[in-house]
């Protein structure tokens, strides 16, 4: 389902979430801490390598994720979190064979509109993007507005029209990164207001059953990243209705800034063509995402979404911004433009 601004309505005041919204937890620590710097054992298994821009996206090719061992797995980990977002074609990996990975690398999360607990099926759209209200085509990280938004995140495609229905990913890395040090430093002092509200209405007026109430929360609108150590804008035009440490007309200007910032980062960005068999694995905590609705057959799109938990957003000062990091001259590969992100525990 895609959000709209529908309204309340009657079925809303009848309806009741049954469950109770969930509380701020301690996630198990991120499977990329255990991973070889160097992802040796995951790289080696691939034949190409293929850095698709210089601040987003890597595709792996020859990889089967249904073969991965367990050093495979934490260097794949570890490689999304600096990538951003890491895709593989002709997989062989079924659903139960995704449930399993998915755990491999924490709690596996659900959607508070999921219907199948393990897994969100996402279908294709021809919503008029442009219409009033209609969120079908914007940019969002899912469900932001949990106490615990989702970390990596993997979406396998079972069927793709011949064209359309293709996946746009921004890096808020590179997008904090871009913003001169004045707009920097104010905004790692503000907080998001993630809202789910328009989204349960629209899903209970489409007839869904959302199994938790809508729900307010605040995040730190810079966060930084726990296993890479770097800055990064944490804003989801979909969820994010205010910001918290600003009055009005304030908020909304620079609302508007952001999402004029994250529609016109076109150098930021990788744009996906899914094929059967697909798969796309990014890091919900530092990546947006959108997909692009109309002009195909909606009927031939469906893919299955597997998601964990991640640590509450949080803002560290002495994190660095991907600038100051390149500045000290040890993360760049020689003769390659594309960004090397090494941690230390």
């Amino acid at each position: 389902m895609s959000a709209t601004l529908t309204g309340i309505t009657e079925r809303v005041f009848a309806y009741r979430a049954p469950d109770p919204q969930l509380e701020v937890f301690e996630p198990p620590k991120d499977r990329a801490f255990f991973a070889d710097p160097e992802k040796k054992a995951l790289l080696a298994a691939a034949k190409q390598v293929r850095h698709l821009t210089p601040y987003i996206g890597t595709e792996l090719i020859g990889v089967q994720l249904s073969q991965l061992n367990e050093a495979q797995k934490d260097e794949l980990a570890l490689l999304v979190a600096e990538r951003g977002v890491v895709f593989f074609r002709n997989q062989d990996i079924t659903l139960e064979q995704q449930h399993e990975l998915t755990k491999h690398y924490g709690i596996q999360d659900r959607d508070p509109n999921q219907q199948d607990p393990r897994h969100v099926t996402i279908i294709g759209r021809d919503n008029d993007i442009r219409a009033y209200g209609d969120f079908a085509g914007e940019y969002h990280a899912d469900h932001s507005h949990e106490a615990n938004p989702p970390a990596y995140t993997m979406l396998r495609m079972v069927k793709t029209p011949e064209f359309g229905g293709d996946t746009i990913f921004t890096s808020q890395t590179a997008l904090f990164d871009k913003l001169s040090p004045s707009f920097q430093k104010l905004f790692e002092s503000l907080h998001g207001v993630h809202s789910s509200e328009h989204q349960f209405l629209a899903s209970v007026n489409a007839g869904y059953q959302p199994f938790r109430a809508p729900q307010r929360r605040e995040h730190p609108l810079v966060r930084t990243h726990p296993v890479t150590n770097l800055k990064s804008l944490f804003y989801n035009p979909m969820f994010v209705v205010h910001i918290a440490e600003l009055k009005g007309q304030e908020a909304i200007h620079t609302l508007n800034f952001l999402r004029e910032h994250l529609h016109a980062a076109d150098d930021l960005t990788v744009r996906w063509k899914w094929e059967p068999g697909s798969v796309a694995f990014w890091d919900n905590r530092v990546v947006a995402h959108r997909a692009l609705p109309g002009g195909y057959d909606t009927s031939l799109r469906e893919g299955k979404r597997t998601a964990i938990f991640g640590e509450a957003p949080f803002f560290d000062p002495s994190s660095e911004t991907l600038s100051e990091r390149l500045k000290k001259g040890k993360d760049e590969q020689v003769g390659d433009e594309t960004v090397k992100l090494h941690f230390s525990n």
